[in-house]
C-alpha cells in the first residue's frame, strides 16, 4: 500500500465530519501524487502531467508546410489528408511508450494548466485549419509565388504557437497569462486579413 493510499484512510478513519467532498478532494490529490510518481524517466512533465509529444502531431505538419512551396504537388494530399486529433485521441493511436500514463495524466492535470494546453491547441488547431485550406487553394490555382509567400509568413506563427503550447506543458508560462497568446494570434488574425 502507497504513503498517499495510508494517508489518505488515516485522514478519513480519524475526521469523522469528513465530507464527500474532502474524500474526493484527498483521493484526486492522492491520484495526482500516484502519477507524479510514475513520470520519472519519461517525457511527461511532473507538475502539469502533460507532455510535449503531443505537440509533435502539429510540428509534423509544419515541417511540410516549410517544403511544400518546392514541391506543391508531391505534399498537396499530405497535407489534405492532416486532421487535428485531441490530445488523448493522439495517444490512442501512438507508439508512445507511456501512453496510457499521457492520457492519465492530461484527464488530472492541474484545473488551470488543462484550461490555458486546451486554450492554445485550440488556436492553434483553428490556425492549422485556416491555413491549410488556404495552402491547398493556392496549390490548385497552381499560385507557387502567393503559396511561398504565405508558408514563410504563416509558419514561424504556427511555430511561436508551438512554443508558447510547450511553454505550458513545461509550466513555464504561467497559467492565465495569455500576453503572449494574444499576440502571437493578433500576428497570424493580420496575416489573414
Amino acid at each position: 500500500m502507497s504513503k498517499s493510499s495510508v494517508q489518505l484512510r488515516i485522514v478519513a478513519s480519524r475526521d469523522h465530519n469528513f465530507s464527500r467532498e474532502k474524500l474526493a478532494s484527498a483521493f484526486k490529490n492522492s491520484m495526482i501524487e500516484h502519477l507524479r510518481a510514475h513520470t520519472q524517466g519519461t517525457n511527461i512533465n511532473p507538475e502539469t502531467l502533460l507532455t510535449t509529444d503531443y505537440l509533435n502531431h502539429f510540428n509534423e505538419i509544419i515541417m511540410l508546410l516549410e517544403l511544400v512551396p518546392s514541391a506543391p504537388t508531391q505534399f498537396a494530399a499530405d497535407l489534405a489528408e492532416w486532421e487535428h486529433q485531441s490530445y488523448e485521441e493522439h495517444f490512442t493511436h501512438s507508439g508512445f511508450r507511456d501512453k496510457e500514463l499521457a492520457i492519465a495524466g492530461y484527464r488530472n492535470a492541474p484545473e488551470d494548466i488543462r484550461h490555458d494546453f486546451d486554450s492554445s491547441v485550440a488556436d492553434l488547431e483553428q490556425e492549422m485549419v485556416m491555413l491549410l485550406q488556404q495552402v491547398l487553394e493556392k496549390i490548385e490555382a497552381g499560385d507557387t509565388e502567393g503559396l511561398s509567400r504565405l508558408c514563410i509568413e504563416a509558419v514561424p506563427n504556427l511555430q511561436n504557437l508551438v512554443q508558447i503550447t510547450s511553454g505550458i506543458v513545461n509550466g513555464s508560462q504561467a497559467p492565465g497569462s495569455e500576453t503572449e497568446t494574444s499576440s502571437a494570434q493578433s500576428e497570424i488574425d493580420a496575416l489573414f486579413d
